[in-house]
């Protein structure tokens, strides 16, 4: 609700003068010549708020069905700040430690205290699924538990919270096992296992929507499964590709992808329910790119001109995503 603010900030009194306030942003910010971290969180604050604002009075005054010259301009003028703000992001050297603290400074959800609460109250049930140990075992091993694993319980169904909390459980035993053996999987197909487990969480989402597991519960515990995921994977990438030789283009393709998926793929919301452990594992990976010859080898890149490159197509996708 970043558009409601005790000062009125902005008081239109028609469409038109909404959007003069959306065009006034835009000209303020094509003057922005430089920029760094804290102007920039600052600039995509201002410009939400400004958007947000200007949008749900247009819609409240049926500008959008009335008059289309407003609704032209408004869409015309938003696509010109969002070519502004993509300028802004080459002129500063931005790091990967920049694009995570932009998405969380300026996520909706950074101050929502409903969802911390909620994310608090699974910590611990995350922080413990650490304290059993990965088992051992080779890869053909794992793969043919993991296959069972997934194909019994889409047998017997997600069907209650307990049913939840269990599959996340051994999902994460089985999973961080399957990591442990990430570096020989280059050759096998593995697209069952991610059909099968897509069909898993698609299951909890359909029983949460029927009532049977609290909606609340299902949003946040498959939100924060998913961030450790994405994280775990990362980091295990980032160890690999640090500590040994890539067997093909392929596989180091697919390395370079599953490294810089968590800044991708974890959006605001995500963002919001990460626990402790996993914002150090983030950081773990975010100290670990700058310095890694081999990651800047595999893209076969200068490592310095990687290490704001990078970062600064990472910040672009960010600021497409609003």
């Amino acid at each position: 609700m970043s558009s409601c603010n005790k000062d009125d900030k902005y008081q239109f009194t028609t469409s038109r003068s909404a959007v003069e306030t959306y065009r006034a942003f835009l000209c303020k910010i094509k003057s922005v010549r430089t920029s760094n971290t804290k102007e920039y969180v600052a600039s995509l604050k201002e410009w939400k708020e400004v958007n947000d604002t200007v949008y749900k009075f247009l819609v409240a005054d049926s500008a959008f069905v009335k008059y289309h010259n407003e609704a032209n301009d408004y869409f015309l003028i938003r696509d010109s700040i969002r070519k502004e703000m993509l300028r802004l992001t080459e002129t500063w050297r931005y790091g990967y430690d920049d694009v995570l603290s932009i998405k969380e400074q300026t996520s909706a959800y950074k101050d929502d205290g409903d969802l911390a609460e909620a994310v608090s109250l699974a910590t611990p049930f995350f922080a413990s699924l650490d304290s059993t140990a990965i088992s051992v075992c080779d890869k053909a091993s794992i793969l043919k538990r993991y296959r069972y694993f997934l194909t019994t319980t889409l047998s017997k169904g997600i069907n209650n919270r307990e049913d939840m909390l269990r599959f996340i459980r051994d999902e994460d035993y089985m999973f961080r096992t399957f990591l442990h053996h990430l570096y020989e999987m280059d050759d096998e197909p593995l697209a069952d296992i991610s059909r099968n487990t897509e069909a898993i969480c698609r299951n909890i989402f359909i029983a949460a929507r029927e009532g049977r597991i609290p909606s609340k519960d299902a949003i946040v515990y498959m939100s924060m499964r998913t961030v450790r995921r994405l994280l775990q994977n990362s980091a295990e990438c980032v160890e690999n590709i640090n500590r040994l030789e890539m067997k093909g283009k392929a596989q180091g393709n697919a390395y370079l992808w599953m490294i810089i998926q968590p800044f991708v793929s974890i959006d605001p919301f995500l963002l919001a329910t990460m626990t402790p452990q996993e914002r150090s594992r983030f950081e773990y990976i975010v100290t670990q790119l700058p310095k890694s010859r081999r990651f800047a080898d595999t893209f076969d890149i200068n490592l310095s001109a990687l290490n704001y490159l990078l970062p600064q197509q990472l910040l672009k996708i960010y600021v497409l995503s609003i």
